[in-house]
């Protein structure tokens, strides 16, 4: 996948940015026309093959997140600013997640093994020798790939001393580990909604910025417009994505207009207490092993691919389904909005929760809400909440990396030196293949914590800071928010 810091990411958080901006001024409507003209002015020098396809893939990306579906709402004699207004009038539908913008597709070439002008054609030959299939012939002294024979298994590439054959990938396809993405007839790339599971690789991974996420983004501006109530629940990974304390983000989330702000924290401390149940009694009945049912892209996969396991997955709700509950008791009448992470997120309110949680936002959305309204996290004030509830799940905001929900679970049980447990940090092709072999052979352990995403949720689709900064920024937070507690403590004394 694309390390996070690459023109396509800074473009599009231009984009959005520049939408939520005309849109609280009330100018989007009249001025969406010039947004594409304004992000790629004459003189830029393009990254395509001139201006006018930047601008059109801008025109497509801010439809996106209007939340039309391109492959089948667009009609290029219509302005932009027409499709604007009827956006501000009426919400779009929240399925499908993804959309192709098929004009910034690249068509490219079908995925394929070759073998570059670095082969020696050695005597040895570990190349042929460990093709299951025999792919591999030598013309003229050197290897050739029978791409009819080849099945893309790789070992070829992995076993060539001089690094001599190469993968030329489709990013997009390549990164699913489901086989949902496909190219069609025309080399446009396409997702099969039946097999997607939601985990956002293919959005992370084509380099073109040629898949967009149908995104609630100008749904929720409304929102914010019109004044309307609003609680924004923020998911603990939330913690690392900006300069600042989850204290100083609520304050941010407050001076744009949420109404009121909630840590889905509070909805994985009940997750964490039922799951620990639900161990402790499948354990005492010898039922088998119990998969956790945070990650919605896991309990996708599940769903979508591997049914014959569904028996083994919590039965618990999510956080985000627990802290919906909350927000409607404690809020009635307010509109609810996830902040996290996921695009998984996104089909799971959708499908699970439709009469609970009316949209959902990524981190890098409210930043660029933020920017449109001229507020600096930093520039909130530095204080820490310390009542009882915000102690009570201070373990749970670990929900955000891989272990902590596993953490959370055994230190609710009885005996935790009597469950084994099996961490699952990351899902590829690779991973998915042993999984399904899970109804014959049972994995070795009592409780197994499964995270799409590598690292957990800090490293989600949805997140715009890097792993290690955003591990070390948590780190840096939880310690001043201890410090901060311990000394009223002892000023207390």
């Amino acid at each position: 996948m694309l390390d996070k810091n690459n023109q396509y990411a800074k473009i599009k958080f231009k984009i959005d940015t520049e939408v939520m901006r005309h849109l609280f001024e009330g100018t989007l409507v009249r001025d969406a026309d010039r947004i594409p003209i304004d992000i790629v002015p004459s003189h830029r020098v393009p990254s395509r093959c001139c201006i006018y396809k930047e601008r059109a893939v801008v025109r497509y990306r801010i439809m996106a997140l209007a939340g039309y579906t391109l492959e089948t709402e667009d009609d290029e004699y219509r302005s932009l600013s027409s499709f604007m207004e009827e956006a501000m009038e009426e919400d779009k539908p929240k399925l499908p997640l993804f959309t192709t913008i098929a004009v910034g597709c690249s068509s490219c070439p079908k995925s394929q093994y070759q073998v570059s002008d670095a082969c020696r054609s050695c005597f040895a030959r570990p190349c042929s020798t460990n093709c299951p299939k025999d792919a591999i012939e030598y013309v003229k002294g050197k290897a050739h790939i029978n791409t009819d024979k080849c099945i893309k298994c790789g070992k070829c590439m992995e076993r060539c001393p001089f690094h001599a054959i190469v993968h030329n990938c489709v990013p997009c396809e390549d990164s699913c580990p489901v086989g949902a993405v496909k190219q069609n007839e025309n080399g446009i790339s396409e997702i099969n909604s039946d097999k997607c599971i939601g985990c956002g690789r293919c959005l992370r991974s084509c380099p073109f910025g040629a898949i967009a996420k149908r995104s609630g983004l100008i749904p929720v501006g409304k929102m914010l417009y019109k004044g309307e109530k609003v609680v924004g629940m923020i998911a603990p990974a939330i913690e690392g994505q900006f300069d600042g304390s989850l204290e100083q983000i609520k304050k941010a989330m407050k001076a744009v207009g949420f109404t009121e702000v909630v840590e889905v924290a509070e909805g994985a401390k009940i997750t964490a207490e039922r799951e620990a149940k639900e161990l402790m009694e499948k354990k005492e009945k010898g039922e088998g092993y119990l998969a956790t049912s945070c990650c919605p892209a896991w309990f996708s996969l599940v769903d979508k691919h591997i049914p014959a396991i569904r028996d083994h997955i919590s039965t618990t709700l999510s956080p985000m389904g627990y802290t919906a509950q909350l927000c409607k008791e404690r809020f009635p009448g307010y509109k609810v909005v996830f902040i996290g992470p996921c695009v998984a997120k996104r089909y799971e309110a959708a499908t699970k929760y439709p009469e609970l949680i009316d949209r959902v936002l990524s981190y890098g959305e409210l930043a660029s809400i933020f920017v449109a309204k001229g507020v600096n996290v930093a520039d909130m004030p530095k204080d820490y909440e310390d009542d009882d509830v915000c102690k009570a799940i201070d373990d749970c905001r670990d929900f955000a990396v891989s272990g902590g929900v596993a953490e959370c679970v055994l230190s609710r049980v009885d005996d935790r030196s009597k469950y084994k447990v099996m961490s699952i940090n990351g899902i590829d092709s690779k991973v998915v293949r042993q999984i399904k072999l899970w109804p014959k052979i049972k994995p070795d352990a009592d409780l197994v914590e499964i995270m799409c995403c590598y690292g957990g949720c800090v490293a989600g689709p949805g997140t715009f800071n890097s792993v290690p900064n955003a591990l070390k920024m948590r780190e840096a937070q939880k310690k001043a928010r201890h410090e901060a507690w311990e000394s009223k403590e002892k000023k207390e004394e």
